[in-house]
């Protein structure tokens, strides 16, 4: 009899053991999941440098990355984005944002934030690298804009049509650091604007080699030269999002006269008497990036820089596009997110980008599953130590107080021997 007993409360024991060590084995498993998870977040983030200009411009600073996109009715053109950044210097003086160079003359008695980073250095490493983007010490932001369409381009015989084609303006290699393959990329303050990067599919194709720079191809039959060759993303979220076939980057001016632009709204300009003329506007996408001490004013400001109402431009902040509670919006908004009513010809960088913040909000919900689960098993645990405990409230008040006690007791013994020993010396 007793002996059955002895082997119930064995057995008894073993599976409390056993439980407790499938639940000690469960809370590992969360926590290398949530951990894991959050490795490849880190790491997908990592895919999309062009979300990431404000970390590379400054890391001492608060910078703001924003994307502004417009629908295909409006007609933007250079003209637009002008007034459109002037529009934009003049709200952040006024919110006390200067330049370094403006700091330095006074003309500001306002708050000010100065420039200071080493920009020049900057510059020496991208043209040793070959990117032909810089940076201007006075400058208080740098931007881009870029439209999209097609071109035809030949090489001697070799002919490529309707190759897909940016059309770019402003830093735009500077948002957009295309791995280079051989070559450098062409600048916006080029005496020249034939500059042309191709990728290197197409280089493969007009020239069957992908060390050409130098080369000169002609696009609409007028002579453009190969600054660069970059090496395309590959993987299926990049073919998805419009990498599925030759790309070329050359310059607005050069799209907008022999090229044929698909992104937006143009309009015929006469450029000569001969009857030359050219389709200028289509451009879709802007990108700045500035000083932002206080969270969303960048943005704020380029939004009522635009003169536009809010049905024709779609404004993203970059810097925190995948921060916790932006995706915790994506998660909020999944079922209507695709449920888009604005006519806008998005860029494959931004397809991309929507992409990856439905794949990490998703990741974001199994960690808030893996997290939740935690704190629940957390809780249980906790309740069930009070259900069972063997003390009471006022037992542990008992217990502290006579603790409290003891340490007076003991310390003023302590004080009373050290005066007797002063006494005796």
């Amino acid at each position: 009899m007793k002996t059955d007993k002895i082997l119930a409360f064995i057995n008894r024991i073993k599976e409390k053991a056993l439980k407790s060590k499938k639940i000690v084995l469960l809370v590992i498993l969360l926590l290398l999941v949530d951990i894991i998870l959050g490795l490849i977040s880190r790491y997908l983030t990592g895919l999309l440098p062009e979300q990431h200009e404000a970390e590379r411009w400054s890391e001492d600073r608060r910078m703001a990355q924003v994307s502004v996109f417009f629908t295909e009715d409006q007609l933007i053109d250079q003209d637009f984005i002008k007034k459109m950044e002037f529009n934009f210097g003049q709200m952040l003086v006024n919110d006390g944002i200067v330049s370094e160079e403006d700091a330095a003359s006074g003309k500001s008695a306002k708050p000010q934030i100065v420039e200071t980073i080493d920009v020049s250095k900057t510059g020496e490493e991208n043209a040793s690298s070959g990117e032909g983007a810089s940076k201007n010490e006075a400058c208080l932001f740098t931007s881009c804009y870029s439209a999209q369409g097609i071109t035809t381009m030949s090489f001697e015989k070799k002919t490529a049509e309707n190759v897909t084609t940016i059309g770019v303006g402003g830093d735009f290699f500077l948002f957009h650091p295309l791995e280079l393959v051989s070559g450098q990329f062409f600048g916006a303050n080029d005496l020249m604007q034939d500059g042309v990067v191709i990728d290197e599919d197409l280089a493969w194709q007009l020239f069957g080699s992908n060390d050409v720079a130098g080369q000169m191809i002609t696009i609409n039959e007028v002579p453009h030269y190969v600054t660069g060759v970059v090496k395309r993303q590959e993987g299926k979220m990049s073919e998805a999002s419009g990498l599925n076939a030759s790309m070329a980057y050359i310059s607005y001016d050069s799209l907008c006269k022999y090229g044929t632009i698909l992104s937006g709204r143009t309009k015929n300009v006469q450029l000569s008497e001969d009857g030359k003329s050219a389709n200028f506007g289509g451009i879709n996408c802007y990108e700045i990036v500035s000083p932002n001490p206080v969270d969303g004013l960048v943005k704020k400001d380029i939004t009522e820089s635009t003169g536009l109402d809010q049905r024709y431009i779609s404004v993203i902040d970059n810097t925190d596009r995948f921060t916790f509670f932006s995706l915790i919006n994506v998660i909020s908004t999944f079922i209507t997110r695709s449920m888009w009513n604005k006519a806008i010809f998005y860029p494959y960088w931004e397809n991309a980008a929507r992409g990856y913040e439905d794949i990490l909000a998703l990741i974001l919900l199994i960690r808030l599953i893996c997290r939740a689960t935690l704190i629940l098993m957390a809780v249980i645990f906790i309740v069930n130590l009070y259900r069972h405990k063997t003390w009471t409230v006022s037992g542990v008040v008992s217990y502290l107080s006579d603790k409290k006690y003891d340490y007076e007791v003991r310390r003023k013994e302590k004080k009373e021997n050290k005066l007797k020993e002063k006494e005796e010396e």
